[in-house]
């Protein structure tokens, strides 16, 4: 674990002249919050922003091959795709706090009273479209690197959207999607252990992958 938090620290490291392009998302917090937005749609946007930028180390690695540096880092393969994935995480860790602290603020501002039953939902739910999102991109990231995967890690991304809108057009998913909302407290459960359960297997999948393409 310990190399893992190294390659982590590392990933940092080698991005922190990108940190610059999340004000981006500061902007668009900013504009949802005036408008009154949800802190769910709020945290989905984070997850989404975060799933677009995580392509950016790979995008480095490649470029600049870092690969050769990391085989001279005293760590295993699994810590360094369990530090890249503990990277990612913490991005959208830090993106999400600083969301909800904003929409606190601007809720104290305009005088609305703060749900924490709405927080939670908001974060079980923008966790699962992290999840569902970077894991499939990281596996085909480490598996074909970033220029040949470039493309496929669009996929996901449309995959979140045609699952949302499916709903629309299939009564069962419908009925589904109501009985989850009818029960808060199964869907904020729900969507965080199916998300930790996507990130489990994509791990895997990523260790599997790195090592056959080394």
């Amino acid at each position: 674990m310990t190399g893992a938090f190294r390659m982590a620290r590392l990933d940092f490291y080698t991005l922190k002249h990108h940190l610059v392009s999340y004000l981006s998302l500061f902007l668009i917090v900013l504009l949802f919050g005036f408008m009154g937005s949800s802190i769910t749609l709020l945290c989905i946007n984070a997850a989404w922003f975060v799933a677009l930028m995580s392509s950016n180390i790979f995008a480095i690695q490649e470029k600049n091959n870092l690969d050769r540096l990391y085989s001279s880092v005293s760590v295993g393969l699994r810590d360094i795709v369990l530090g890249r994935y503990v990277s990612v995480f913490l991005n959208y860790f830090l993106a999400v706090v600083a969301i909800i602290a904003l929409y606190i603020s601007f809720s104290v501002f305009q005088d609305r009273t703060v749900d924490l039953h709405d927080l939670l939902m908001g974060l079980s739910l923008s966790f699962l479209v992290y999840s569902a999102i970077t894991g499939v991109q990281m596996p085909l990231y480490f598996k074909l690197g970033y220029t040949k995967a470039r493309i496929w890690g669009m996929i996901p991304f449309m995959a979140v959207m045609a699952l949302v809108a499916l709903p629309s057009f299939v009564p069962v998913l419908a009925k589904i999607v109501e009985f989850m909302a009818g029960n808060p407290t199964v869907l904020i459960l729900g969507a965080f252990l199916v998300g930790v359960l996507i990130q489990f297997i994509s791990y895997q999948f990523s260790v599997i992958a790195y090592r056959k393409r080394r």
